[in-house]
């Protein structure tokens, strides 16, 4: 996004304005804007003249002097954008003009309360795939003012719908007012970060750009996993256009899968010809990072298939690449949208029913042999724990704060001579903060492990692979049932992945799987490695 100036006005009483202030920065300055950040109201009057996009107004009370108020309104009527939060509603009651524009005034509201944000027109860009989300806030009361609002979410309040978000447009200039905000709890919710970066962005005419056009290096047998990545990229709306394998006549099927697609059996005559934007790498792992480091610098995003690489010297030199050519780099982890997992990561993340983590055990062990060709070669795979491994690393690491201390781990090979994956591997690792992670992935375990058992300050979760749902221990006082609760898994929604690479490609919402969050799997399966070998503790590569 090209560097854009946004004038962010807070201040008055009953808030903690700077911490808001900081928090809201931040947000906007991830966005790609600029950000000049003020409580002195006296900035308004040189609005129309200023080389500001937008004015994001998160204030409470008090009055506008007439030059003020009038600099602010001729700014939004000639073509400026105005994006209100919260007390921007109850701010400046006596000032008529910057109420109509506004669109609502504030009326009241009751104790904080846990309440549903709903949309209701998923038509409008803003509420594109927008997921239903619960917060515990003050529930504003609103009073519609001068012309009618478009309503983009609401919220139930005595039986009434009130609105949560609504755009309308004044003059020349858009506005865009969201009612929750009174804390730095509210704002760091995702569903409200998503709401308030749509909404600024499409005050200020950025919101969406054309869908992109996209493509698949790899389209070979296994899982048929190239089809797959297509199918989902096309249902996100993006336009499949080239694809490219070694074997012919997978391209062939491939034209037959994608008709009028352009198909390609080497690589780099792909990225001179093809005008696809984003390619998705579906290769053996040791080949992932050379691959996307050529889709990366030909100038183009790139998704890889997990895991990422197989060594922690691939993986910087991919997250290198990706930042050296300002484009996306993102890893196929679609398993952080398991049922399984969206059910524990509300437990424990978003409801904190266990309070804080201070324990967390996972594995996956068979007695099995290991899988075929470069499946079960460490040179190509990368060891026997890069496979669901990477998954089971994703998970936890997405659930545990704080840096990694130290990794101690062990390996061996004992049973599957005929290939030069290890049979097992087991690691302990102590994070920073002084929680630890128990890691075990094997072929020669005859009794599985929980896939989680997790210990927090207030209860526990314990969960066996594939069994519908898990348990919850726990003492929080919100939890009205008796320990344990069994907890359903929730729906899988795997095709979430490419929905929000597309959104964040189109309409600038945040990634979810970045280069860097996938890296640091690898760099903790790569160290592993190394302090299997050592026998010693080792430390994790670009951890602080």
């Amino acid at each position: 996004m090209v560097q854009t100036k946004i004038l962010l006005l807070t201040g008055g009483s009953f808030h903690d304005f700077p911490a808001i202030a900081e928090s809201l920065s931040k947000i906007i300055t991830h966005d790609g804007w600029t950000v000049e950040a003020s409580e002195d109201r006296q900035v308004l009057t040189t609005l129309p003249k200023s080389d500001f996009k937008a004015v994001v107004v998160c204030t409470q009370g008090g009055d506008l002097t007439p030059a003020e108020e009038k600099g602010l309104v001729e700014f939004v009527k000639s073509g400026g954008a105005l994006v209100g939060v919260h007390g921007a509603a109850a701010s400046w009651k006596s000032n008529r003009d910057y109420i109509d524009m506004l669109g609502a005034r504030f009326i009241g509201h009751g104790a904080p309360v846990e309440f549903q944000v709903e949309p209701c027109d998923t038509t409008h860009q803003i509420m594109r795939h927008f997921n239903p989300f619960s917060m515990t806030s003050e529930l504003y009361q609103l009073e519609s003012v001068g012309s009618p609002l478009h309503v983009l979410a609401q919220a139930n309040w005595l039986g009434k719908m009130q609105p949560i978000a609504y755009v309308k447009d004044y003059g020349a200039g858009h506005i865009f007012y969201l009612a929750p905000g009174h804390s730095i709890e509210d704002i760091s919710l995702s569903g409200w970060q998503q709401l308030f970066s749509r909404g600024l962005r499409w005050a200020t005419g950025l919101m969406e750009r054309p869908p992109l056009k996209v493509g698949v290096i790899g389209y070979g047998g296994t899982f048929n996993m190239g089809h797959t990545h297509l199918k989902e990229m096309q249902n996100a709306g993006l336009i499949p256009v080239a694809a490219c394998d070694l074997d012919a006549t997978r391209m062939a099927l491939a034209a037959k899968d994608f008709p009028g697609i352009h198909t390609f059996t080497n690589h780099r005559d792909m990225l001179k010809n093809s005008d696809a934007e984003l390619l998705a790498v579906i290769l053996p792992h040791d080949i992932h990072a050379q691959v996307a480091i050529d889709v990366l610098n030909s100038g183009r995003h790139c998704v890889v298939e997990k895991p990422m690489a197989i060594n922690s010297d691939q993986a910087h030199a991919m997250v290198a690449a990706a930042d050296k050519a300002g484009k996306m780099l993102s890893v196929y982890h679609n398993r952080r949208w398991d049922g399984e997992f969206l059910a524990v990561e509300e437990i424990v993340r978003h409801r904190r029913a266990i309070g804080d983590i201070f324990r967390f055990e996972t594995g996956m062990t068979s007695f099995s042999p290991q899988g075929s060709w470069w499946r079960s070669s460490k040179e190509i795979s990368g060891g026997m724990h890069f496979d669901w491994g990477a998954h089971i690393i994703y998970w936890a690491l997405d659930l545990m704060d704080g840096p990694i201390d130290w990794v101690v781990a062990t390996s061996q090979k004992r049973v599957w001579t005929n290939v030069t994956n290890e049979d097992h591997m087991e690691a302990y690792v102590r994070f920073k903060n002084g929680s630890t992670l128990d890691f075990e992935m094997s072929k020669i375990g005859r009794i599985n492990k929980p896939r989680w058992r997790i210990l927090g300050t207030r209860g526990a979760v314990l969960d066996y692979w594939w069994n519908g749902s898990f348990e919850l221990h726990t003492y929080d006082p919100k939890i009205k049932a008796e320990s344990p609760v069994k907890i359903k898994y929730a729906t899988s929604e795997g095709f979430r992945y490419y929905q929000n690479v597309a959104d964040h490609l189109r309409l600038g919402d945040k990634l979810e799987i970045t280069a860097r969050k996938a890296a640091r799997v690898i760099h903790l399966l790569h160290t592993m490695d190394r302090a299997a070998a050592s026998g010693k503790q080792e430390k994790v590569p670009a951890e602080e």
